[in-house]
């Protein structure tokens, strides 16, 4: 789901009711999404709705990287991540990789093919210096 009307929808759709009298979590980036979406649940009929105050954001800071999310978060500023600890940390885990060579990375570039591509993808610095664009756009670019 990419918007708060689609998960009305899905919710309305009746396909979740089999859940309706079990516990049901729900998280999100900072925590008010969630908010909306457990009142939109109760309203409907589930019986038992939580959420992680605060969102993943929260969460992170609390637990870093010994708690049970994994990886960076993507956020909606022009950071596009955070992280809740250091790569030397044991238990840190990276999860992104270029999609051009392969490389580990958490970072998020806009695609240059603007405005005909609104896409956002991962790439090392390497790869965005000389081909600063989405996976696809690269390969349709480097087709014709």
């Amino acid at each position: 789901m990419e918007t708060t009307h689609d998960f009305i929808k899905e919710l309305e759709s009746g396909k979740y009711d089999w859940m309706k009298d079990k516990p049901v979590i729900s998280y999100c980036t900072g925590g008010i999404r969630c908010e909306v979406l457990s009142s939109l649940m109760i309203n409907r009929g589930f019986q038992e709705v939580y959420q992680i105050d605060g969102g993943i954001v929260r969460y992170g800071e609390q637990f870093g990287n010994s708690g049970l999310w994994e990886g960076s978060l993507y956020v909606f500023d022009d950071r596009m991540h955070t992280e809740f600890g250091s790569p030397e940390d044991p238990d840190y885990v990276q999860l992104g990789h270029c999609v051009h060579c392969g490389e580990a990375t958490n970072q998020f570039y806009n695609c240059a093919n603007e405005p005909e591509c609104r896409k956002q993808y991962l790439s090392c610095e390497r790869c965005r210096e000389t081909t600063p664009y989405c996976g696809e756009c690269a390969t349709e670019r480097a087709s014709a």
